[in-house]
């Protein structure tokens, strides 16, 4: 009896198993595509919360990307809180408010030119170990030499935008003759004979278009026209002046100003439509405004316009970047490096470059890092210049506003150019470092 009671309890508790709806099924292979199922980044929850704020010297739309790459990683790391301030790229063109910046803020994002001034100020924290893994070996020089001082690294670049020199192609062969085909790029020569062969052959366009609030448009057509390092400029001796193209080229812009268009293509939606045109016969552009342009033209007019690149033969050009910085009163340093460099990853990077055409920092995504190049990939990974600027003043920003005002106040003839000239010299040494806070 109790061998039957035992094996009737055995039926009672199996048959339940047997009769279940829910039958358990093993699997009889492994899933040939592992890989494919997601793998989530664990949320860190044993870091202390901070607070960060940023100060970003930026535009609109820019700023949008900037926080949702903020927002992901912030999904990761909920002990983060942030907060904004936006300046205007257009604003904050002073001393004060630049050094008040970063009294304001613990991570700021300006430009390339404002790191070491604000380094020497005492404002900055070095961020040398922001630069993760081979971050630091990817970098341009011509970049990283802005973020130099002091044997430390006072920034981490985030994105560079030089300018470009845009021809119309069809001005120019409406003003070939048989003994000058007008071949690009132009020598200096033929610079100074453009605005008259226009007159000759009847066109009414302008021989150059350019920004006139930006001394650094300036000194891309400086450097375009003679061939110069753009920052010669910042390290002039006598022997710029004189017999060099320097003089003759701003001759050029004094004399002929009547065929200038002084404006700035990004903040004028007629402008591309116009220069293909035949509005303009070259232009000074941002690398993204030019190939944005001739990737949203119609083909017909895109093929009109040609992209010159010929200043990036030279030996510096001012990469027109971006990068952040470490405010020396933050009290949230080790979290705001961590953000830092998670806002200058390569995904990021590439992510930035996709939505504004503004170059990513890291060499190796010109060489196919993420499976597609940039359109510049040639040119920059070839030609575009890997050297430090001879300029380790921290001025740069003080001189170039100076660089602008004389610029301005010499195109109104309100001094000559020897005045000019005179006054940009004598400028040299004479704006003050501002005291370190330290």
């Amino acid at each position: 009896m109790l061998v039957i009671l035992l094996l009737g309890l055995m039926v009672l508790f199996v048959s339940p198993l047997a009769t279940s709806p829910y039958s358990v099924s093993i699997p009889s292979a492994v899933p040939e595509e592992p890989d494919a199922v997601p793998v989530l980044t664990p949320v860190d929850t044993s870091a202390d919360p901070a607070e960060l704020v940023v100060s970003a010297v930026i535009d609109e739309k820019g700023f949008e990307l900037l926080q949702k790459q903020d927002e992901e990683y912030r999904r990761m790391h909920p002990e983060l809180t942030v907060s904004w301030n936006r300046i205007d790229p257009a604003a904050a063109d002073t001393e004060e408010e630049r050094l008040a910046l970063a009294d304001q803020a613990d991570i700021l994002l300006v430009p390339n030119e404002w790191i070491r001034r604000l380094a020497v100020a005492g404002k900055l924290s070095p961020v040398d170990a922001a630069f993760v893994g081979e971050a630091l070996s990817e970098q341009f020089d011509a970049l990283i030499s802005q973020m130099n001082w002091n044997l430390y690294l006072w920034g981490v670049p985030r994105e560079f935008d030089p300018y470009v020199l845009v021809w119309n192609r069809n001005v120019l062969e409406a003003v070939k003759t048989e003994t000058d085909g007008m071949e690009l790029p132009l020598n200096p020569e033929q610079w100074q004979s453009l605005p008259q062969k226009l007159r000759d052959a009847g066109l009414v366009s302008n021989w150059l278009a350019i920004d006139r609030q930006d001394p650094f448009a300036l000194l891309a057509w400086l450097g375009a026209v003679t061939g110069e390092r753009e920052d010669a400029l910042f390290e002039a001796g006598e022997d710029l002046w004189g017999d060099s193209t320097l003089e003759p080229a701003l001759s050029l812009l004094a004399q002929e100003q009547a065929g200038v268009a002084w404006l700035e293509p990004a903040k004028d939606a007629s402008f591309w439509p116009a220069f293909a045109a035949g509005r303009y016969a070259a232009a000074i552009a941002r690398n993204s405004e030019a190939e944005r342009a001739l990737r949203e033209l119609p083909e017909a007019s895109a093929a009109a316009l040609k992209i010159d690149r010929v200043s990036w033969n030279s030996e510096f050009v001012w990469p027109g970047g971006s990068s952040f910085a470490l405010a020396s009163g933050s009290a949230n340093k080790e979290a705001a490096l961590g953000w830092i460099a998670e806002m200058t990853s390569e995904d990021n990077q590439w992510e930035n470059y996709l939505a504004t055409d503004r170059l990513p920092v890291y060499r190796s995504l010109f060489e196919g890092g993420k499976g597609v190049r940039p359109p510049v990939s040639v040119a920059v990974a070839g030609r575009f210049p890997n050297q430090t600027t001879t300029s380790m003043e921290p001025e740069v920003p003080s001189r170039a506003s100076l660089l602008k005002s004389l610029w301005e106040e010499w195109l109104e003839g309100g001094i000559t150019l020897p005045e000019w000239r005179d006054s940009w010299e004598d400028s040299r040494g004479l704006l003050a470092e501002p005291e370190s806070d330290d």
